[in-house]
C-alpha cells in the first residue's frame, strides 16, 4: 500500500517507517525540512515536505502522494524518549 506518514522522524515515526517498508509498503513520509530528507531516505521512504501548522502545505503534500492510507504521528515526544520508563 501507498502510506502518507506524518511525524517520519519523531520517536514513534523513525520506528514505524523501516517496519512499513520492510512489511512492503511503499511509505511518503511528511518532514519540516530538507535536513531530514537524507534520513527518511535511509529508512526507506521518500521524504515530502511540509509544515504541520499549514492546512494548504498538508492537503497539497497528501494530493501529490497520492495515499492509499494517511497515518498521523506527530507528537511532542523527544525522539530519545525511554519507552520503558516513559
Amino acid at each position: 500500500m501507498r502510506i502518507f506518514l506524518a511525524g517520519a522522524t519523531g520517536a514513534i515515526g523513525q520506528h514505524l517507517v523501516p517496519a512499513l517498508v520492510a512489511a512492503g509498503h511503499s511509505v511518503v513520509a511528511m518532514i519540516r525540512s530538507q535536513g531530514k530528507a537524507d534520513l527518511v531516505g535511509l529508512m526507506g521512504a521518500s521524504p515530502v515536505i511540509a509544515d504541520a501548522f499549514d492546512a494548504s502545505a498538508v492537503l497539497a503534500a497528501v494530493r501529490q502522494a497520492e495515499p492509499e492510507i494517511v497515518i498521523h504521528q506527530l507528537t511532542a515526544i523527544p525522539p530519545n524518549a525511554n519507552f520503558r520508563t516513559f
